[in-house]
């Protein structure tokens, strides 16, 4: 990086801030996580102004050896970011509905979890993530949050031009040269020139170009970057404005003690986090409406399907809309909705995931999964069995957590809180917690 070069546009851009920005990105970053509503028993009260679930934290805790980090309880997330959070509460409220949504740049998943907070029973997220290993992450991470009205594709942004006028809203958080993260990562600072600012530029105008055919006319994009730089934000907007993208750009009601810029040039709104006036990294947003006159979806008649299976092990009452099905040796929960659209989805996308995975099938049985453990709806059928701290980070780093158990399958409980099971059998102990999501490190617990 030629942290000069950085300065000078920096000094530019913000002729009366400049020094203010430059010092603020020097400073410790600020750590807050946003609960997750359908789990959430904290009694802490939320304090990050455009979020109902957002909490700043005084220090950063050890997450790794916090058995709720692992059960999906919150989910850590930079405080800007979760802006998100107001503007889907404000457009499905005002404009359109969240019936079909892609996130096309989904991976770790933190708006993908926003996204899923707002979903109701008969409407779907669609998760894309390109590269392999983000890919997976982000499953781990939007199965953890527990609310199965997802589907997870690792397609290139192009692949999506197959289904016009699909969906109602896309999340488009493009890639960027992130300046907004130079305080929270040190290598955002080696990676940054003008040339891979330019380079990035020219990427999200193809990006968009690919999936703008997608969107409903009247549908919403909230088009979102890490970064400061006008040529990935407003100006990028206006450019593709003038090479014939037909859109405007909504105007959102901001308090002013949230300290957000308001960016407004010929044709767009902007809001922009600056590090020196919010509590948070840096961060851009716009909304776009698209020409045209919006049309909801027709909601077609679903024929759900629970199996009895299931039944034996939560509560279904709140699963009306949903269906489980087969895929290869496992049985999946997913909206009914979404899986009416499977085949049309299946064959024009590369699917990684339908879902949550609730069993596996064992010969004639089938074998509790993590995804089961990780629903929010009342569990049932089995003993439970309360873990102690320590027996919960023995449990999650797949060792045994030393428990004198009769054969038999467990649903183990961390706070009351599902944790995951085991069997035992043949006085073997058998930990059934996925092991790609161990704890790898080690840790003393000590306990009073």
């Amino acid at each position: 990086m030629s942290f000069a070069d950085f300065e000078n546009r920096i000094r530019t851009q913000f002729p009366n801030d400049w020094q203010d920005i430059l010092t603020s990105i020097e400073k410790e970053p600020v750590t807050s996580l946003r609960y997750n509503p359908r789990k959430n028993n904290s009694a802490i009260q939320p304090n990050i102004p455009w979020t109902k679930h957002g909490v700043y934290l005084d220090k950063r805790p050890s997450f790794t050896f916090d058995p709720h980090f692992h059960l999906g309880s919150y989910y850590v997330q930079e405080s800007s970011s979760m802006f998100i959070d107001y503007v889907l509460q404000t457009i499905k409220n005002e404009l359109i509905s969240l019936d079909r949504v892609l996130d096309l740049c989904a991976a770790p998943g933190g708006k993908s979890t926003i996204v899923l907070d707002h979903l109701e029973s008969h409407q779907f997220l669609i998760a894309n993530e390109i590269i392999p290993q983000r890919n997976a992450v982000l499953r781990e991470n939007i199965t953890k949050w527990g609310y199965p009205n997802f589907l997870v594709t690792e397609n290139k942004p192009a692949d999506f031009k197959s289904i016009p006028n699909f969906f109602d809203c896309i999340l488009l958080d493009a890639p960027c040269s992130g300046e907004g993260l130079f305080r929270k990562d040190k290598n955002a600072r080696n990676e940054w020139s003008i040339a891979t600012a330019e380079m990035c530029s020219t990427r999200q105008f193809e990006i968009f170009e690919s999936i703008w055919s997608s969107l409903k006319e009247g549908g919403i994009l909230i088009y979102s970057t890490c970064t400061y730089n006008p040529e990935e934000n407003e100006l990028l907007l206006e450019k593709l404005l003038k090479s014939g993208f037909e859109f405007e750009t909504i105007d959102l009601e901001i308090n002013p003690e949230w300290n957000i810029d308001c960016i407004q040039t010929n044709n767009i709104r902007g809001y922009s986090f600056l590090p020196h006036k919010v509590k948070g990294e840096g961060f851009f947003c716009s909304v776009l409406k698209k020409k045209g006159v919006y049309i909801p979806a027709l909601k077609k008649p679903t024929r759900d399907h629970i199996n009895p299976w299931l039944t034996n092990h939560i509560n279904t009452e709140n699963l009306t809309s949903y269906s489980s099905y087969k895929f290869k040796n496992s049985l999946f929960l997913a909206p009914s909705c979404l899986l009416d659209e499977l085949p049309q989805l299946s064959k024009q996308f590369y699917v990684k995931q339908i879902g949550i995975e609730v069993g596996q099938y064992k010969g004639l049985e089938i074998v509790p999964q993590q995804g089961l453990a990780l629903l929010p709806y009342d569990k049932k059928g089995l003993p439970l069995v309360n873990l102690t701290l320590e027996q919960a980070i023995a449990f999650l780093s797949f060792e045994n957590p030393a428990l004198n158990l009769t054969n038999g399958l467990y649903l183990f409980l961390f706070q009351d809180i599902p944790l995951g099971y085991a069997k035992v059998e043949k006085s073997k102990f058998f930990n059934l917690y996925p092991s790609g999501w161990k704890i790898r490190n080690s840790i003393k617990i000590v306990t009073k």
